[in-house]
């Protein structure tokens, strides 16, 4: 069963399924939605909690090994895989279709971080698809975020104006933690019911959240020493590591993604199709020109390392592996990287 992510609370309610498949480079969409399964399976009494990350150099026979410990724990237990690149490989494929054809009673819960319409139309995730519920989760183009805002702010109680939603939508530039938050802080601040865009004005008018933007623009712009002193600012800001991965994942796919575009589509139609503004178009370009596919792909691979840094899910040092980072995207050597 295919659902978008609208869906999913009202089909947890109806029932939980043995797995899910929650995939896409959306990542308040996807953490979300893996919350949602995630407190589902507690209502139903799945207690237990398995969690594995399958990236480069995976030894598959851990998640192979997993079903036979029932027996010896007796719980009930969510078995989180992570696919930080969305491949398993074939041997991972194969370890996930074995697995829909295990008996034991514990929930499978695929996230896949990078994920593509090929992704989608590979044999394990149709059959994942077939044996359980499918929920991809793709970026919000420019058009449909502030009819997204605006849902988002009336499941919060919040009931904007259009001007609200447009200025709020201005000010996130397509980040949806960044838009997320500001919503957070509207109902903190106000309280349910109507709000205006003098409301919103005042909300986010001193926010540190845009100086992940103003980070993104730094970068592209391979103004390594501003991007810096940003990225310091950030820090001592307190700003959330999440918010400047979020940022940075989203302006290095919409470069992936003008690369491969480009070369079958006009650059208007290219920039249209992902929602690039004018004012940001000159600076997609640049950094198209400078930043190599093979630095856009490492880059995206640390940036799923910075991920799960954050989330106090692999050791290191955050800051330090995003100024080394910034110094990589803004062309510094791979001395004055290691020096960072």
């Amino acid at each position: 069963m295919k659902l978008n992510a609208g869906q999913l609370p009202g089909n947890l309610q109806r029932q939980v399924a043995s797995v899910y498949l929650i995939a896409g480079p959306e990542i308040l969409l996807r953490e979300e939605a893996v919350d949602q399964v995630r407190a589902a399976a507690r209502q139903q009494g799945i207690s237990g909690r398995e969690r594995l990350t399958a990236e480069r150099g995976f030894d598959w026979e851990q998640f192979n090994s997993i079903g036979s410990e029932l027996s010896l724990f007796a719980e009930r237990r969510v078995v989180e895989l992570r696919l930080p690149t969305g491949k398993p490989g074939q041997a991972g494929a194969r370890a996930i279709t074995n697995a829909l054809q295990s008996t034991t009673e514990d929930l499978l819960l695929i996230v896949a971080e990078q994920w593509d319409l090929a992704s989608e139309k590979t044999a394990w995730a149709k059959k994942v698809e077939a044996a359980g519920v499918y929920v991809p989760v793709w970026t919000i183009k420019t058009p449909q975020l502030p009819m997204w805002i605006r849902q988002r702010m009336q499941n919060h109680q919040l009931q904007p104006d259009n001007d609200a939603v447009q200025l709020l939508a201005a000010r996130v530039d397509g980040n949806l933690l960044a838009a997320a938050q500001e919503i957070d802080k509207l109902l903190l601040a106000n309280g349910p019911g109507k709000v205006t865009m003098e409301q919103v004005e005042q909300a986010v008018s001193d926010s540190a959240s845009f100086d992940a933007f103003k980070l993104c623009a730094a970068v592209l712009a391979g103004q390594r020493k501003l991007a810096l002193r940003i990225a310091a600012n950030l820090k001592r800001g307190g700003i959330a590591g999440q918010m400047i991965v979020a940022a940075l994942v989203r302006e290095l796919g919409v470069l992936q993604q003008f690369r491969s575009l480009i070369r079958e589509l006009p650059e208007q139609q290219v920039f249209r199709q992902l929602g690039v503004w004018q004012s940001r178009q000159q600076g997609v370009k640049t950094a198209v020109r400078r930043i190599t596919a093979g630095q856009l792909r490492s880059a995206i691979i640390r940036l799923a390392e910075l991920d799960r840094i954050g989330k106090g899910q692999q050791p290191g040092e955050f800051w330090i592996c995003l100024d080394q980072l910034i110094l990589m995207l803004t062309g510094a050597t791979a001395s004055q990287q290691r020096a960072a």
